[in-house]
């Protein structure tokens, strides 16, 4: 994979995902198809994503006639999501993702594979249109009281491989 030519490598990802599901498609295999399909709509959803941060920086560098003077370092492909926790939201057992899904850094309907910490305890949630919030409420409210967190605590959702995430207290020295 070229991170150097992220347009370039989406293309060829882009590419043989199309031919695998052209070959899911001869062998009427619905679970790849649905998988791949899945793929295709993130890879161009990603596609988009770039083109508008492109428009947005040359839109940037017009506008100043200088060059940005910092690049967003992040791990390709790993999301980390810190959301601000309210009284309201443990109240009622919420975790309200507004800023990332506003940020483009995670979607509405993301299907989240989630293993609370320190507990271990896993549990699978949706993110919802509704709220902008993670569909689980039961667990998250467990997670809340286990963690010991607080009004105004600020939590972690990290993404460990696509799909698998981990959800922590964010510790007062980060």
């Amino acid at each position: 994979m070229n991170i150097d030519n992220i347009p370039a490598t989406i293309e060829k990802l882009m590419g043989e995902t199309m031919s695998k599901v052209a070959q899911a498609a001869s062998k009427h295999d619905l679970p790849e198809l649905e998988m791949l399909t899945k793929r295709a709509s993130e890879l161009k959803q990603m596609k988009e994503q770039i083109a508008s941060i492109q428009h947005r920086l040359l839109t940037f560098v017009g506008q100043t006639d200088r060059k940005p003077q910092a690049i967003l370092q992040t791990n390709f492909g790993k999301r980390e999501l810190i959301i601000e926790v309210t009284h309201g939201m443990i109240n009622q057992n919420l975790l309200t993702l507004t800023e990332p899904i506003n940020r483009g850094q995670i979607r509405i309907g993301e299907d989240l594979a989630i293993e609370a910490l320190p507990s271990g305890e896993k549990f699978r949630s949706v993110v919802m249109g509704s709220g902008k919030k993670l569909q689980e409420r039961g667990c998250i409210g467990k997670f809340y009281r286990q963690a010991n967190v607080q009004a105004g605590d600020y939590v972690t959702l990290r993404e460990i491989s696509h799909g698998q995430w981990q959800l922590s207290k964010r510790s007062q020295n980060n």
